[in-house]
C-alpha cells in the first residue's frame, strides 16, 4: 500500500469559462499520471458545482466556502466575459473567493481571457477590468488571448506551483 499526498485545486470562474474549465481538468489528469505516481502526490480538481450539496442557514457563497473552497490547497481564478453573482459581500463569489485565498495565505492564480467578449456583457467586462486593476496592486496575474496559450501557460503554471506547494508541504508549512 502506498500513501499519496492529496492536494486540491479548487477552479473559482463564472459559467462563461466552460472551456478552460475543460482544460484544466485534462491537465489535471495527464499531471496526475505524468507525476502522481512516481512522486506521491495528486492533484484534485475541486467546484463548488461537484463539491458543494444543498444546505441552508448562511449565505450561499458562505456554505461553499466551508463546504468546498477551504479545504483547497491552490485556487485558480479566471474572467473572460462575465463577473458572476454578486455574494452580498463581494461583487461575485469569484472575487470573494480570489479574496478570501489570498487573505488565508493560499496559493491564488488569476487569469484574464482578452478574447473578444459578447456586446451584451459590456458592462461586464467594466466590473471585470475595474477588478483586475485592484488585483494588479496585489498579485501578478495572466492573460491568455486564445485557448491554446491558455492550456501551453496552465500546464506551465501547474507544475510550477506544484513544486512550491510540495516544497511547502516538506518543510512544514
Amino acid at each position: 500500500m502506498e500513501t499519496v499526498q492529496l492536494f486540491s485545486l479548487f477552479l473559482s470562474a463564472p459559467s462563461d469559462v466552460t472551456e478552460e474549465h475543460e482544460i484544466i481538468d485534462g491537465i489535471i489528469r495527464d499531471w496526475n499520471l505524468q507525476h502522481g505516481r512516481a512522486m506521491g502526490v495528486r492533484v484534485e480538481l475541486i467546484h463548488w458545482r461537484t463539491h458543494a450539496y444543498p444546505a441552508a442557514g448562511r449565505r450561499p457563497q458562505a456554505l461553499i466556502n466551508k463546504q468546498a473552497f477551504d479545504k483547497s490547497d491552490l485556487v485558480v481564478g479566471i474572467f473572460w466575459s462575465k463577473f458572476g453573482t454578486p455574494t452580498g459581500r463581494y461583487g461575485s463569489g469569484t472575487e470573494e473567493e480570489l479574496r478570501r485565498g489570498m487573505k488565508k495565505g493560499k496559493k491564488v492564480m488569476v487569469y484574464f481571457c482578452r478574447r473578444p467578449a459578447p456586446r451584451t456583457r459590456l458592462l461586464q467586462r467594466s466590473k471585470i477590468e475595474a477588478f483586475k486593476q485592484k488585483l494588479g496592486l496585489k498579485a501578478l496575474y495572466w492573460e491568455y488571448s486564445d485557448l491554446s496559450l491558455f492550456e501551453r501557460d496552465f500546464r506551465n503554471h501547474l507544475a510550477m506551483a506544484m513544486q512550491e506547494l510540495q516544497k511547502a508541504k516538506k518543510m512544514g508549512k
